[in-house]
């Protein structure tokens, strides 16, 4: 199955996404050096929701966009620690919240537990014939969804695809997209919920709370930035 791209034509929940982003100062823009040494003209940072209104409201974020992207194909919504962990809560309850629906969550422990509830899964451990989608805020290297992926194929189940927040459309340091190499050797289909074309896209020129984020300075660096280290076109 493969994910729609987000941006080919933006929703009203995505734009909503975007100011909520903002609002919440989990999407800044100036100079932020990030864990690969590059120096990003932007920063997206979803450790800004940790209080019940604002993750609340980002579970449903998640549940909008998991539907429109993957429907009904998948039966349990899985978090790989650590954020991954509170994405994976605040998705099923916004599932129940707006579409009246059910969806169980898991997570997994970093070593199996020897004692008590024993094992390596907490919440409804996935199993034979499950179809897991994986929730994260970024896809960096892909290691932490290969790991994912494994543990669930070792559980019976396997992994529909992948949803995260906001797609920063960067290559790897090998120069190629390590969502594209991920889905190609995983047979996972990746999506966001948009990218940050869309964000420069939607900001560009647009006065939010009176004040003008994304002028055309802004969208020059950024622009920049993607043209020196953006992913290859698929």
């Amino acid at each position: 199955m493969n994910a729609p791209p987000p941006s080919a034509g933006l929703e009203d929940y995505q734009k909503d996404f975007i100011r909520f982003l903002l609002s919440e100062k989990a999407l800044r823009f100036g100079e932020f050096t990030l864990k690969s040494g590059r120096v990003s003209p932007y920063f997206v940072n979803l450790g800004h929701f940790d209080e019940g209104a604002s993750l609340r409201r980002l579970g449903g974020f998640f549940a909008r966009r998991a539907r429109a992207a993957f429907g009904n194909g998948f039966d349990i919504l899985f978090g790989p620690p650590y954020k991954g962990i509170s994405l994976a809560v605040a998705c099923a309850l916004a599932f129940d919240e707006i579409f009246g629906e059910s969806h169980p969550f898991a997570f997994n422990r970093k070593e199996a537990k020897g004692h008590g509830d024993k094992g390596l899964f907490v919440g409804r451990p996935p199993g034979p014939g499950d179809r897991a989608l994986l929730l994260d805020d970024v896809f960096t290297t892909g290691a932490t969804k290969e790991e994912a992926v494994d543990l669930l194929e070792k559980a019976g189940a396997r992994a529909a695809g992948v949803l995260i927040a906001v797609d920063r459309s960067e290559a790897g340091p090998d120069g190629t997209s390590a969502i594209a190499e991920f889905t190609a050797s995983r047979g996972v289909p990746v999506t966001s919920i948009v990218t940050i074309h869309d964000i420069v896209r939607f900001l560009h020129g647009v006065e939010i709370d009176g004040e003008v984020v994304v002028d055309d300075a802004v969208a020059g660096r950024v622009r920049a930035y993607l043209d020196a280290w953006g992913a290859p076109s698929p």
